[in-house]
């Protein structure tokens, strides 16, 4: 995967001197229905690794910038089936993420961006919440390829605090991960686009060294405004 986050940054490079916006480029904004279709990879240290099936999260997504290059953005998923991991000893596991941010896009072209990431896990079986949560720090852009098709590619990374929560105990730790999407867009009409990408995301404890992966096909339908 590093070779895919690579790939993506070059990309992002591209797009920062593919030139001024076109004069028809304006501020826009957006919002829709989201959703991820992922699998979920745990790694830990003592007992192996284990993967679960394949579950959708779905939600909305709402973007808006503003004509001096302000961008304003905020999501929220949540799963529709549990993570099932085909394994009697592990309790199949509900999730939630939000995430709300802020940043600059250049040149309709490419954005940097900053804000906040809560995610949450629930096993139901053994009353067991884990939540992690902190800042986010990250780069996008997109690139035309015709007048309605283009390429688009996200990089985000986040530091985090991990909270685990079961019965009357309690465990914390930091953790650090980071993800990346890329994909098309492509618009059906003035107001109407859809789009299609890959996302890939990791987050690894710090002391317990606990390696949770997601990564899977997400596909968004937005009306611009």
């Amino acid at each position: 995967m590093k070779r895919i986050a690579s790939g993506v940054v070059t990309l992002l490079l591209l797009l920062s001197v593919n030139g001024p916006a076109r004069a028809e480029d304006e501020a826009r904004s957006f919002a829709g229905v989201k959703m991820w279709i992922n699998n979920w990879k745990c790694e830990q240290p003592t007992s192996g690794s284990m993967k679960s099936r394949y579950t959708a999260l779905i939600g909305w997504e709402a973007e808006a910038e503003f004509s001096n290059g302000v961008i304003v953005g905020a999501s929220y998923l949540m799963s529709v089936s549990d993570y099932t991991f085909g394994n009697d000893a592990t309790p199949d596991i509900k999730h939630q993420d939000s995430i709300l941010a802020i940043g600059y896009r250049f040149y309709h072209r490419v954005d940097v961006f900053t804000g906040y990431r809560g995610s949450q896990f629930w096993q139901r079986e053994t009353k067991t919440k884990t939540n992690f949560f902190g800042p986010l720090l990250g780069i996008g852009g997109a690139a035309p390829l015709n007048d309605t098709l283009s390429l688009f590619g996200k990089l985000t990374y986040f530091p985090l605090s991990n909270k685990k929560t079961a019965g009357e105990t309690t465990e914390k730790e930091t953790a650090r991960g980071w993800s990346v999407e890329a994909g098309v867009m492509h618009a059906f009409a003035k107001r109407i686009s859809g789009a299609l990408s890959y996302r890939y995301e990791t987050i690894e404890g710090k002391k317990t060294r606990v390696k949770d992966t997601f990564a899977g096909p997400t596909i968004n339908v937005m009306y611009n405004f």
